[in-house]
């Protein structure tokens, strides 16, 4: 029998003891789950799998469901909770018969997976640029303030956006280009364009698949904001999309190509808002794969608007037109020198990360345009993709051929084709399509999905990647439900790909080895210290953030909820995307009609404020103290110019006796079942929070080597 001092529920309000901080005893999705969805659990046990559970009606005590704990393939340590079958909407906890302890509450209910989808577009408006962000609209459960009262958002920023020059963007003399716009992407206020390229096109996947669920959807929007828009106004969702697409359309140069970003020189800005960032900021010089990137999205998006708003419709359908001439005239892949940028690239230099953009261009130029030249364009390119299906039936760390499959088990914007796969697969103009390449790409989408839907399975927290780490791997998990939902509308309606969807999501939101969300200010003990730039200004993370998650060798666990984090706890809109898309399917609109509704209830502090729920899952030895002040001043290039690096310098050398001071009460607190410190000390500073600048790592970390090149 499980003692009681190793069961700590889920969302306890206390911090679980030294013993056991290992892992939860529960893990699950705090959020809840759907009527008719999968609902899985996971138990961490100490001995063999094989008795009973109960699911208990939470204010009455009375069993509501009855089941038999099961084994997981991969996991000797972890038994699965199965209550699939219990659908009745209420309020639930699990428990073990015979034991006192039980899990936190959870819910059961058509609605309870609306707040992902609406966090994730709340992440999307809070990282607009090149306008005022004014506070969040109310919304039931939305947090749209700080602690100390200050609401998130603000002022208008990167108006000048921005320059050509000869050394960033290879132009012969200096100008000013109108870049404003877009979406800040990841911890920094650059953008970019094959991230933001991409970004969109998971977007408008999931408004083709949704858009019946998603033309309802509240996100949040401020009205002033939303009163900027078109005559007729257009769904908050799209309001978003068409904020990214509109910048995207202005990197485009006077030839058709496109610029691949357009950011600072250095990363910078640690300690601003984006308003007060005072950083130049340039064009860097054009891509192939950037200019693709254009070519896919605005023949999406001729579609997608098509309907809402037809002028701006017919000026992504000439961009994208314009952008596709411009790779005729460049068949081989060009890569811009970004050698005069310090910050993220977004550059990848294996040739199959161009073709595959092209692809999902040319495949999304034929489904707008019904022109048959793009339809061979896409199919050549398709078939040059040749590996069997039966090599592509396995995840890529079986195999050395998979950058030769047609459906790849990863998407991201340095591996796009199965967006273009998809859309061959799933074409309204079908008539002139191959027979032969159709059924060898079906085959290979059919044997990937089915790869996820066995890991899934046979992995103690549903992991469908099979272990797989790597930079914003909660973005890649997020973003196989549009690989999963898309073998459903090709292969038929499948249950067991729809539920490993639906559990990838869970994991996302709490049933993985941490027991924690992932997604900042939603569920029990999210981020509470992304990389994030505004959120350290905040020193309080800001809502709506898919952080990345365990990064590099050290397995799931190789996650540190840490400002500087950068390899594991940054965010990036392309991680918001496959948040956003993997919530859509189950977003339900708000009943009665948002005029009908009564005055909305705002939450003001998050509930990680005020559970004392611990940040690290173990104390780290003091030997584990992390500094930089050993590293050279080219490592540091991401604190910005060498006056900065030295006056972070000095600040360490200050603060480390407090901070050493601080750990060790902080472990004596942890022992003592007491709410530990704050894990990063940073100091007020004119009403704003300084960068901070001593942090604690565990050993190992990645907090101890940078990299100004992602």
């Amino acid at each position: 029998m499980l003692g009681a001092s190793l069961v700590a529920a889920l969302g306890a309000a206390q911090p679980m003891r030294a013993r056991s901080l290992r892992a939860p005893t529960y893990a699950f999705s705090a959020l809840g789950f759907l009527p008719d969805g999968a609902k899985h659990a996971t138990l961490g046990a100490t001995r063999s799998c094989g008795g009973r559970f109960n699911v208990l009606h939470a204010l009455t005590g009375a069993i509501a469901f009855t089941g038999t704990t099961r084994s997981f393939a991969n996991a000797s340590s972890s038994c699965l909770l199965d209550f699939t079958p219990l659908s009745t909407p209420g309020t639930y906890r699990l428990a073990l018969p015979g034991t006192p302890s039980h899990s936190a509450a959870f819910a059961i209910g058509e609605d309870v997976l609306n707040a992902p989808f609406q966090m994730a577009m709340v992440g999307f408006f809070l990282s607009r640029c090149g306008q005022d962000v004014p506070p969040l609209a109310p919304s039931d459960g939305l947090v749209v303030a700080a602690p100390d009262g200050r609401p998130y958002g603000h002022r208008e920023c990167h108006a000048a956006d921005g320059l050509v020059d000869a050394r960033h963007t290879g132009e012969r003399h200096e100008a000013h280009i109108d870049g404003s716009g877009g979406w800040h992407d990841g911890a920094s206020y650059g953008k970019y364009s094959v991230n933001t390229g991409f970004t969109l096109g998971v977007l408008m996947y999931a408004w083709e698949h949704f858009a019946e669920r998603l033309a309802c959807a509240r996100v949040g929007l401020p009205a002033r904001v939303s009163a900027r828009a078109h005559a007729p106004p257009l769904p908050d969702f799209l309001h978003e999309v068409r904020w990214g697409m509109a910048w995207l359309l202005k990197m485009q140069r006077s030839d058709g190509t496109v610029h691949h970003m357009l950011a600072p020189s250095q990363l910078d800005a640690f300690s601003r808002l984006p308003d007060d960032d005072p950083n130049a900021r340039y064009f860097s010089a054009w891509g192939t794969t950037a200019t693709a990137t254009l070519a896919a999205a605005g023949a999406q998006a001729a579609r997608v608007f098509q309907k809402h708003d037809g002028a701006f419709a017919r000026d992504c359908l000439r961009a994208a037109r314009f952008a596709y001439a411009a790779l005729l005239a460049h068949p081989e892949p060009k890569l811009p020198d970004l050698s005069a940028f310090g910050t993220r690239l977004y550059l990848a230099r294996d040739p199959h990360w161009d073709e595959g953009v092209r692809l999902w261009a040319a495949a999304e130029l034929y489904e707008t345009t019904g022109e048959r030249c793009f339809l061979n364009d896409a199919e050549r390119l398709l078939a040059a993709f040749d590996a069997p299906a039966r090599t592509c039936a396995h995840l890529r760390a079986a195999h050395s051929d998979w950058r030769r499959c047609k459906v790849s088990d990863q998407l991201d914007w340095d591996d796009q084709r199965n967006l273009g796969a998809v859309r061959y697969l799933t074409l309204t103009r079908a008539s002139g399509r191959s027979g032969a390449l159709y059924e060898q790409t079906k085959q290979q989408l059919a044997a990937v999905a089915d790869a996820f839907a066995s890991n899934g399975l046979a992995d103690a927290h549903g992991d469908t990647l099979g272990g797989l780490t790597k930079w914003g791997v909660n973005g890649e998990r997020a973003r196989q439900a549009l690989v999963l939902h898309s073998a459903e509308l090709v292969l038929g309606a499948n249950a067991t790909l729809a539920w490993t969807a639906l559990d990838t999501l869970g994991s996302l939101l709490g049933r993985n080895s941490f027991g924690r969300s992932f997604v900042t200010k939603l569920g029990h003990a999210p981020p509470a210290h992304p990389h994030h730039r505004p959120s350290m200004v905040f020193a309080d993370a800001w809502p709506g953030f898919l952080v990345g998650g365990p990064n590099r060798g050290g397995g799931p666990k190789a996650w540190i909820d840490n400002w500087l984090a950068f390899r594991s706890n940054e965010v990036a809109i392309n991680w918001n995307a496959g948040l956003a898309y993997a919530s859509a399917r189950y977003y339900i609109c708000p009943t009665p009609a948002p005029a009908q509704r009564g005055r909305a209830r705002p939450r003001g502090v998050h509930e990680d404020k005020t559970t004392g729920a611990p940040i690290r899952t173990q104390a780290p030895p003091l030997s584990a103290l992390g500094t930089y002040a050993h590293l050279p001043d080219e490592q540091m290039s991401w604190l910005g110019s060498s006056s900065a690096i030295r006056a972070c310098r000095r600040e360490q050398v200050k603060l480390t006796g407090e901070l050493l001071a601080a750990m060790a009460a902080d472990l004596d607190a942890t022992r003592g079942n007491r709410p530990p410190k704050p894990s990063v000390h940073i100091a007020s500073h004119r009403g704003r929070a300084r960068l901070p600048v001593i942090v604690r790592a565990a050993p190992g970390d990645e907090l101890t080597q940078f990299s100004s090149q992602r």
